[in-house]
């Protein structure tokens, strides 16, 4: 049995503590506190620190460790805290905020040198759709397209366990993949010579 350390990421308010709650086997740990910034953000309690969970997949060995970022800017030292060492992110965007897409890449231009590594993989929910339906996934391709990323995207209630399940199967099985398809690439003396091994 291995383990792999999952980041959930996005605003406040977009499902990262539902989420990690609805699926962890495990008490979670959280550390919500009452909200301060109800202007911006109308919820009783946000995430000043992490929020904490674990999950094995039905039919499978491994541990996901869920790790919930803080969603607001004054909290963003918690993303890189918590980014070291995962191999997996599920952002989750709130499709009921103002400017969706504009937050969503402000997370995705958060987390873009731990994407381009080979051994990270993503998965983009979007939330709250059945109260804001646009933009659709259409909208967030685009967007993806336009950033040079190619990530999947799925609708998802964040409370629900069978969705969050979904979310995290999609993502093991691109982590699956970006394990058994890892190339070394080892430099030789002859120029443009290289000798390939799968791993």
């Amino acid at each position: 049995m291995r383990d792999f350390k999952v980041m959930f990421v996005g605003c406040s308010g977009s499902g990262k503590t539902a989420a990690i709650a609805a699926v962890s086997e495990v008490s979670t740990v959280s550390t919500d506190v009452t909200n301060s910034d109800r202007v911006n953000y109308d919820k009783e309690a946000t995430t000043v620190g992490l929020d904490y969970g674990e999950v094995t997949l039905p039919g499978q060995t491994n541990l996901l460790r869920l790790y919930g970022t803080p969603g607001q800017d004054r909290f963003s030292f918690m993303w890189e805290i918590l980014g070291k060492g995962s191999v997996g992110i599920v952002f989750l965007s709130d499709n009921s905020r103002n400017d969706p897409l504009g937050e969503i890449r402000k997370y995705l231009n958060a987390f873009k040198t731990q994407l381009a590594k080979r051994d990270t993989v993503a998965v983009l929910g979007i939330v709250k759709t059945d109260i804001a339906p646009y933009p659709d996934k259409n909208d967030y391709e685009q967007l993806l397209h336009d950033m040079g990323l190619s990530i999947p995207i799925i609708n998802v209630d964040a409370r629900d366990p069978a969705n969050v399940l979904l979310l995290l199967r999609v993502m093991s099985r691109h982590l699956e993949k970006s394990i058994n398809l890892s190339i070394i690439h080892i430099s030789h003396p002859m120029p443009g010579l290289s000798i390939i091994i799968q791993v």
